[in-house]
Order: C-alpha cells, then structure tokens, then sequence
C-alpha cells in the first residue's frame, strides 16, 4: 500500500517553499519510488512555480502532467466533481509509488472562505493523513499550539486525521507542552532534519488512516483491483454504459475486459461513442468451438434435469449463460451483468452452472453501504425472500466472509425488534436460533442477536442494553431478518443519510457473479467490476 502525507499550509506565508524542499528531500532518499503530487493546481498546471519546484526538488519535473488532480478554480465552482476527479487522478498516480507526498495549500495561493475544511475533505478522500505548515514568527509556544489546534479542529472535523505541524521562523528557546506532534524550522531557512526530526517525519507519512469515505472507498476498489488483474466478462455489449465503462477500466488497468457480441459492431458502436476498447476481448455466442464446448459441459451440468445437447447449443447462445459458462470453464474470472437483463435473468444461469461454494448455506447478497467516514454491511437486501433460521445464519457468516474481502472488520449484529431477552416471539425466536447456528458454523465470529438496530450502532444505547457485548455500539455488518426489512432498511438509509450503496454483492457462489441495477451509471459498472475482481483474487 503506498504511504503518503497531505502537507498544507494552515495560513499564508509560512515559508512553504523551504519547508517543502526540506520535506521531499529527507522523503525522496528513505522511499524508492518516491511520488509528489498537488491536490489542487492554480490555474494552468504550466504557471504553478510553487509545485513546479517542488517536482524539480524530487526529480519528477517529467511527471508534471500527471502529478496533480484538480484545479483550484475548478474546486471551488463544483467540489463534488472536482473531488472525484482529485481521487481519480490520485489513485492512478499513486499506483506503483512506495510514498506520495500531497501537497496541499502554499505561500503564494489565493486564501479561500473555508480553505481548511475544503482541505479536510480533500485528505478525507485521498485517505491520508495530514501535516499542518505553520509561522511561528513573533509566537509563543503557546500560541503556536493555539493555532495548531484550532487549524486542526477545523480539519478532523471533516475526518482528516492531523499527526503533526511543522513551524517556519520558531524561536530557538520555544517551549512546547507536547514537543513530539511538531518539527520547528528555528529560521526559515533550514535545509536538514535531526534524527528525532526525520523520526516524526517517517512515522507521519507511515502513519495510515482509519477513515473510509465513499471516495477514498470506491478508489481502494480500483487500487485492489489493479494489483492484481483479472479477467471479467461483460456480456451486455451493446449498452453504451457497458463500453463506456470497458474503456475506462481498460485504461486504468484495472481488470482484462472480455465482451461478448459482434465483434466488428461492437467496435463501430465504440467509435460512434468515442471510447477504446481495442484491449478488450471479443467473443461472439456463434463461435462454433466456444459453443460446443459449452454446450457440452452445460448438457452434462443438467442432465438429470433432462437437458439434451441440442437444448444446451440454444441455451448457452443466451448472453448471461454464455457468459456465465466462461467463468465455470474458466475463461474469465468473474462476471457482470443487469444493466439491460433482469436480476433473476442473471443471477439464475449462476444457481445452475457455478453454484455454491463448500460450506455455503446458500447464494445470498450483501450491500457495502459508503457512510461518511465508514463502511457497513448489509444483508440480505437483494436475493433471499424470507429465509429459515439455518439460512440467516448462512448470510451472517457470508456477509462477515464478504466484509473481511472488502477491509472490514466483521462485527455481525442479527436485527431484530428485540435486544436480547427484552422480546419474544416466533420472528425473535428465529433471529435467537439464527445467531446460534452462526456461532457454531464460525465460533471465532463476532456475533450478537437478537438486537436493535440503535443498540447495535450507539455506543451510549448499547451501554444501557447490552453493556457487555463486543458487538453492540460497534457493529460493522448488518443482518436483517427478511428481505422485505433489508430492502427498506438499506433504500432508507441510502436516501436519508446520503449513504452510497454499493451491490448488490453476490455471495456464496464458487466463482464470483455480480449483478447490476438497469438504471446503473459507468461509475456504478466500473466499481462493480472491481468488486468482482477482487472476489476473483480471493
């Protein structure tokens, strides 16, 4: 994973300038394949001399195309596309860096109403961590840690975490009550780090971030994906969404894109778009030898259901079982489909070829629900009507399967009306012999049931009625009872609180299958992509 560090001025004219070659110099020797890039540009990459310098100090002038993410203007005029753009452009540089130091606000850029929060965001997003620049011209310790602090505030209340402040222009004699959160510059002018200075330098920029935003989510997707490639069908060539996104993920590299059609209309209908997907893969449904072999092996697979060879040549000419018969004969990795079939359209040739992995209860479905700062699981919202005791336990152990796959550290909460033994009931009863049986299919799992979704997610709830779990007020996947309480409850909160849902997730299959919404964008389809690959690498 590459380290980085988000150095920002917290107020003009720090001295950024001797601060930041200082900087990269003690960082461009420790890491080997050292990276600088700026977060946001004042105007025309070309005309920022501040960074320009920066890159000449490295030794990266020749990355300058490529070495920042947005521009200043651009931000301020639309901050959520310039954020994502900023993400984007980070993510595909940082790909292969061993560190990246982000820099952010310097002497010389224009002083903006909500400089720092905006800032905050920013480092929010890049999932890193932050180091404040500051004068320390004509101020006391005390007032360097004033405005340290306030600095600071503004910034972690946007969930950027800030580990240490370097000061241009400190006193020599500068008293400060916690020496260790900062690095001084006693003139301005100092070109080298001490030993214990280059320890606080080298443990910001290892230092990693806890928080996970949608963006920093979605991007971490992209990185796992990449490292490494996989081959993913698409089936559904001729939906423009579907090329779009093929381009964008063979650019990227962020899997090997198998398509499935004609192959001399799908190139025309690339070119009608202006997109590339030369580097794709083409196959068509009609290709005698692919069929054949298809059919053959599909004819086997459903034999005892009375399925000739004849039937089989017809049935694997259909998009999704085509294309799920690649991934069962392996000549693809995963598959992604919907954006024009049904679910059950793509979902059901999966039950009949790839089925369940050993020890798998079921073929169920997670959503990775993108909070402000975190990332909970949801299950089942999307596949399992009203499943038995048995079942429910199967989609808690899957969905801790899945979140683990995803960076997640499983804390399984089995929803119910009830906490504990505050209900009864045959619906709580099911949820008490569903936790139960989870237990004993995983006993390392983390697991508590039945309880409240409040009790599972307050801290200050759980104290008062389950103050002795491990689970309550800290759970991380989210098992509901029936499908009908999944899908309210995921939509609800997908509306009110501003949550990105991302799925549905199949899970408990042999090889990984996932499906799309029809009204899915080309981000939607790229980050499914990438969700289905990394299931592909495990």
């Amino acid at each position: 994973m590459t380290k980085s560090l988000y150095l920002t001025a917290a107020e003009g004219n720090v001295g950024s300038v001797a601060i930041v070659r200082t900087v990269i110099e003690e960082l461009k020797q420790r890491y080997t394949n050292f990276g600088v890039f700026r977060a946001f540009t004042n105007g025309p990459i070309e005309h920022d001399i501040a960074f320009k310098d920066a890159l000449d100090a490295a030794g990266l002038l020749d990355e300058l195309d490529i070495a920042w993410g947005s521009t200043r203007q651009a931000f301020v005029a639309d901050e959520e596309e310039s954020m994502t753009e900023l993400v984007k452009r980070y993510t595909d540089y940082s790909h292969g860096k061993d560190a990246v130091l982000i820099l952010g606000f310097l002497d010389g850029d224009p002083l903006t109403p909500g400089m720092l929060p905006r800032t905050g965001r920013a480092a929010a997003n890049l999932s890193t961590t932050v180091a404040l620049m500051l004068s320390g011209a004509l101020r006391s310790g005390r007032e360097i840690e004033v405005a340290t602090r306030l600095s600071a505030a503004e910034m972690v209340k946007e969930h950027a975490p800030v580990c240490v402040a370097l000061v241009s222009s400190a006193m020599e004699d500068l008293e400060l009550s916690k020496p260790e959160r900062y690095i001084t510059f006693t003139d301005g002018e100092k070109t080298y780090l001490t030993d214990e200075e280059k320890a606080k330098l080298q443990a910001a920029m290892e230092k990693e971030s806890e928080v996970v935003t949608p963006l920093s989510f979605q991007a971490s997707l992209i990185s796992r994906a990449r490292s490494d490639r996989k081959r993913i069908v698409l089936p559904e060539a001729t939906d423009p969404r579907i090329l779009q996104a093929a381009d964008e993920l063979l650019t990227r590299e962020v899997a090997d894109i198998v398509l499935v059609g004609d192959a001399e209309q799908i190139n025309a209908h690339a070119a009608e778009l202006g997109v590339d997907v030369s580097k794709a893969r083409i196959v068509s449904v009609d290709d005698p030898e692919l069929n054949e072999k298809y059919a053959v092996e599909f004819a086997r697979l459903r034999q005892k259901k009375g399925v000739t060879l004849e039937q089989a040549r017809e049935t694997v000419k259909d998009l999704s079982y085509f294309g799920t018969m690649m991934v069962h004969m392996g000549d693809a990795d995963g598959m992604v489909s919907g954006a024009i079939n049904t679910t059950a359209h793509t979902i059901v040739p999966s039950f009949q070829i790839i089925k369940t992995k050993p020890g798998a209860a079921l073929v169920s479905s997670c959503f990775l629900m993108l909070m402000e700062d975190r990332v909970y699981v949801y299950g089942d919202c999307a596949v399992t009507t009203n499943p038995t005791p048995e079942q429910l336990a199967g989609i808690a152990v899957s969905s801790a399967e899945t979140a683990v796959a995803f960076g997640v550290e499983p804390r399984v909460a089995m929803l119910s009306y009830s906490t504990g033994t505050s209900g009864k009931g045959p619906d709580v009863d099911a949820v008490v012999e569903a936790t139960a049986r989870a237990r004993e299919m995983n006993p390392d799992l983390m697991i508590e049931g039945p309880i409240q979704y409040d009790a599972a997610v307050d801290e200050a709830v759980a104290k008062t009625k389950l103050p002795n779990s491990p689970v309550a007020g800290k759970a991380t996947v989210f098992i509901f009872p029936n499908l009908n309480a999944g899908n309210i409850g995921y939509k609800a909160v997908q509306r009110s609180a501003g949550a990105v849902a991302v799925g549905p997730v199949l899970q408990g299959l042999n090889k990984p299958v996932n499906d799309l919404s029809r009204g899915a964008l080309v981000e939607d389809i790229v980050n499914t992509v990438a969700i289905t690959a990394i299931q592909a690498q495990a």
